[in-house]
């Protein structure tokens, strides 16, 4: 085999193992990468909200109350928004509108629930637990890493609560 063909197998190797590593440490610190939240005291509050949409952020935040973070009404940390989004291809999504000054943690924290799509009620709960776990620094599950299919931060299937794994999370990242 040619030296450059050598070099440039090694340099596959080293590639997939750096891939491996960032996938395998994503799923084991659990961290959304994305939403940081400033501290552990956040104030929600939902905007012209229907009735399923309050519904899932009553529920998003009764499930935050059952970790380390306090909420409380009246905004200035989280935003709730929901609307037909049209066909995106998400049920909801959570993004951060205000970083603080040094760029570390958001100060401002949008959630959108879509009502295009028809949920039933214990749907709603779910992605209001589902987003509201994005508020909190929560990242996406897969099967691999909950096996008893009880988290809501999985998006194949709807549970309406923090698993201990969750919670441990919470706490470890706020």
């Amino acid at each position: 085999m040619p030296r450059s063909a050598h070099r440039l197998s090694a340099a596959a190797v080293v590639a997939a193992a750096l891939l491996l590593t960032v996938t395998s440490s994503a799923y084991a610190d659990h961290d959304d990468r994305g939403t940081d939240p400033d501290n552990r005291n956040q104030a929600v509050k939902g905007f012209s909200l229907t009735t399923n949409g309050t519904n899932a952020m009553n529920h998003g935040k009764s499930e935050l109350e059952r970790s380390v973070i306090n909420t409380s009404w009246g905004g200035g940390d989280i935003e709730v928004f929901d609307a037909n989004y049209g066909k995106t291809g998400w049920h909801g999504t959570t993004d951060c509108t205000d970083w603080n000054a040094l760029w570390t943690s958001c100060d401002i924290i949008r959630v959108r629930l879509n009502t295009y799509q028809s949920k039933t009620a214990s749907q709603w709960r779910s992605l209001g637990c589902h987003e509201f776990g994005h508020t909190a620094d929560l990242g996406h599950r897969g099967a691999g890493n909950d096996k008893d299919n009880n988290s809501c931060m999985r998006v194949e299937i709807w549970p309406t609560r923090y698993d201990q794994h969750d919670l441990n999370a919470i706490k470890a990242g706020t």
